[in-house]
């Protein structure tokens, strides 16, 4: 690394490890944290958190979960994006149960769920057909005085609709309408169907 001139710091080499992850390199990815330790510049949180997120990108939640050990028993905790990305692992494997408890823990260790984390609650949930508890899950989101995103509504809208809930998806269509959200592709697909089968036309008018 510095024949090439990098910086040998624990920024840059925290970036070449997140490269690393996004392009499936995992294993130079561990190969790289393990040359910060012998050159004395330790893992941080952020630097943890991107190799967990490289492991489950390839669906290997427990690998993930190993570094997360590894990290709480050097004395570093885990920060909302880490729960974020390990919560988004446990969705992408349709185990939203074991999501659930790391989200319900996230307040235990004095970290509030974001936008994000919700998110990703929210699409593992639709993804299960469970849109009862999705629903719910929202108006907690809410409650808690955070705003959905774009992505939050396209994800409800389109659960809404795969599961007939029709009504709710026309609602949310028009809250989104009216916080200047646009709706994806996809889902203005559905939404246009609903409109040609004349479900709630009246929102879409």
């Amino acid at each position: 690394m510095e024949s090439r001139n990098i910086c040998s710091d624990l920024h840059a080499y925290s970036i070449l490890v997140n490269a690393f992850c996004k392009e499936g390199k995992i294993k130079a990815a561990e190969d790289l944290v393990d040359i910060m330790i012998k050159k004395g510049e330790y893992p941080d949180v952020v630097t943890y958190s991107t190799l967990m997120d490289g492991y489950c990108l390839r669906g290997e939640i427990d690998r993930a979960l190993e570094v997360l050990d590894a990290m709480i028993s050097k004395g570093i905790l885990p920060n909302s994006h880490t729960y974020s990305i390990l919560i988004n692992g446990y969705c992408k494997k349709l185990k939203v149960d074991k999501a659930i408890e790391l989200f319900r823990q996230m307040p235990l260790e004095g970290l509030a769920p974001t936008v994000e984390t919700y998110t990703t609650i929210l699409q593992g949930l639709m993804r299960m057909g469970r849109h009862v508890e999705a629903l719910q899950l929202y108006k907690d989101m809410l409650y808690r005085g955070l705003s959905p995103n774009n992505v939050t509504y396209n994800i409800l809208i389109h659960g809404c609709i795969k599961n007939n809930r029709y009504s709710e998806a026309c609602v949310l269509h028009k809250t989104m309408h009216v916080q200047g959200f646009p709706a994806v592709a996809s889902t203005t697909s559905l939404l246009r169907d609903l409109r040609n089968k004349n479900i709630q036309n009246s929102v879409f008018a």
